[in-house]
């Protein structure tokens, strides 16, 4: 079984300890990496490229829309789906036309979570 590579952009540190351990504890998945924000974001996900990133919308320094704008202009196959506390439709919306694969509310239950996932992959 091919093993699905899931970096995670969260500014929330627990959260981000948490998507890890669920990402490495999951058949089929492995985290490559848990960063607080999208500043580097190409370099940082050029070292063990992802199939799929975890981006929060709402992060300090360089956001998650810009950052999936500046993973778009480098690595077009990567998938990404953005993750929202509130039903944001302007922010979910220009998720979507910056080249969002989707989205979840974060306080998507762990199963459905990495069910979408693998509907993205």
């Amino acid at each position: 079984m091919a093993i699905t590579k899931v970096a995670v952009f969260d500014d929330n540190k627990p959260r981000r300890d948490l998507l890890q351990l669920l990402l490495n504890s999951s058949d089929g998945l492995c985290c490559t990496g848990a960063f607080a924000d999208c500043r580097n974001v190409v370099e940082k996900i050029a070292v063990d490229l992802p199939d799929v990133i975890l981006m929060d919308i709402d992060m300090p320094y360089v956001n998650g829309i810009e950052g999936l704008k500046l993973v778009r202009s480098h690595y077009p196959s990567v998938k990404v789906l953005m993750q929202t506390i509130f039903e944001d439709d302007d922010k979910v919306f220009s998720a979507i036309v910056a080249g969002a694969d989707g989205y979840i509310l974060k306080k998507t239950a762990p199963a459905k979570l990495l069910e979408a996932i693998n509907e993205v992959v």
